[in-house]
């Protein structure tokens, strides 16, 4: 019953996707759509069997989905339960901790909508996996529609594929942004909070994008508030370029340096005032978890800019270089160490053969300091590797997808001028 249902339920969202206007404005081909859309699909099956087939004991995904129906249960029989439990924390009266990784309301709150939002849809899919991964990824596809509409009109839908493999095809977003769990669901908020905040300065604002970019944000600070505070900083340099029409790369660099310099005032004049103590808090936290076949060893961070300086090499190297290509810890990570080899190779190339012709413009701009300052947060907190992969993966179309547009403008050019 299970497969006719899944059978049913991807046809309809086939339906789904190829009929709606948001998809249909990106002016791809219905073929085109389904052709991204089954390969969502497929490598949401991927995931969840990989998941169950080497990690039966317990892992994110399906406990999500377990959560999922225990939710339903409570919603079946006790509906007034369902919406106020919500509220109510795990922890007596403490609703503090809004920055820690375990053990507070905040923390909880995340697991908790997505089991809400799994248990509606168990209404129709009574529990099965990969239905319900069905019904995630038509929310989550859009993050990409959005991502792909807000680079094709920078780019002017030029090299057109270019713009879809950065935007659909990147192996590892592909896979880590198809499972049941909250990086599906961030993807799917960042991407259509980068749209609005787009489309509302370089066209205009409206009530439906206005309504877009604050349910996008608040989503993101419930699930991952380190990601909703670096957002601020990058969309404030965004508007600023756009309204005032100030050079990006000077105005993306004046806000960052005034933030580090803010940072450094406050720590000479007010000792007892230590904001990077959330920082240094959620490594120690990170490290208190069990040790992982792909462990890292740190330097401990303390919550001071002196620290911060002398950690970011190290930061640097776990987020960005790692895992190398030759020494992966584990053989799941090595295709994705390959991967991230082909885009370090792709990104040396456009330095290479198009340095001269090289454009930012101010929503790449953000795309690459919003990247950067949580492949930083990630490679100074997280001490394992298997789990900094995961956490790129949402970022890598900000940064990969111009690259492969310079690359493909590059050769495109070369072959027309021969």
């Amino acid at each position: 019953m299970f497969y006719l249902l899944f059978t049913f339920y991807l046809l309809c969202a086939c339906y789904l996707v190829t009929r709606a206007g948001f998809v249909k404005k990106t002016d791809l081909s219905n073929v085109t759509i389904l052709f991204l859309f089954i390969l969502k699909i497929a490598a949401a099956v991927l995931l969840g069997w990989m998941s169950q087939r080497y990690y039966p004991q317990g892992n994110d995904y399906w406990g999500l989905n377990q959560n999922g129906w225990n939710e339903y249960l409570v919603m079946t029989s006790d509906p007034k339960r369902f919406l106020t439990d919500i509220f109510q924390s795990n922890y007596g009266d403490d609703y503090g901790g809004f920055f820690r990784a375990f053990g507070s309301f905040w923390n909880d709150l995340k697991n908790t909508l997505i089991g809400k939002l799994l248990a509606v849809c168990n209404i129709f899919s009574r529990g099965n996996y990969y239905i319900n991964s069905l019904f995630f990824n038509l929310m989550g596809f859009f993050g990409h529609v959005a991502l792909f509409r807000v680079f094709s009109h920078i780019y002017s839908n030029k090299r057109k594929w270019a713009l879809i493999t950065g935007s659909f095809l990147l192996p590892s977003t592909l896979y880590f942004s198809s499972g049941i769990h909250k990086d599906l669901v961030v993807f799917c908020m960042l991407g259509l909070y980068s749209y609005a905040l787009y489309f509302s300065m370089v066209d205009r604002m409206t009530v439906r994008r206005l309504a877009l970019l604050f349910t996008s944000f608040i989503a993101l600070l419930f699930i991952r508030n380190f990601l909703a505070i670096a957002i601020i900083p990058a969309s404030i340099a965004f508007v600023i370029s756009i309204k005032r029409k100030w050079k990006p790369a000077r105005v993306f660099a004046a806000i960052y340096l005034s933030g580090f310099l803010l940072l450094a005032i406050l720590e000479v004049a007010m000792p007892s005032f230590q904001p990077l103590s959330v920082v240094s808090l959620r490594q120690k936290e990170f490290l208190e978890l069990p040790y992982a076949s792909s462990q890292l060893d740190k330097h401990i961070l303390e919550p001071n800019i002196k620290s911060l300086v002398r950690n970011t090499p190290e930061a640097i190297n776990h987020s960005v270089l790692q895992p190398y290509a030759w020494n992966a810890p584990t053989r799941f990570l090595v295709p994705l160490a390959i991967e991230l080899l082909i885009y370090q190779l792709l990104f040396i190339g456009m330095l290479i053969f198009n340095r001269p012709h090289l454009r930012f413009n101010a929503f790449i701009l953000y795309g690459i300091c919003l990247s950067a300052t949580m492949l930083l947060f990630t490679g100074y907190v997280v001490p394992n590797i298997g789990a900094i992969v995961r956490y790129r993966s949402l970022y890598l179309p900000f940064l990969i997808t111009p690259v492969l547009y310079q690359l493909f403008a590059r050769f495109s050019s070369g072959r027309k001028t021969n």
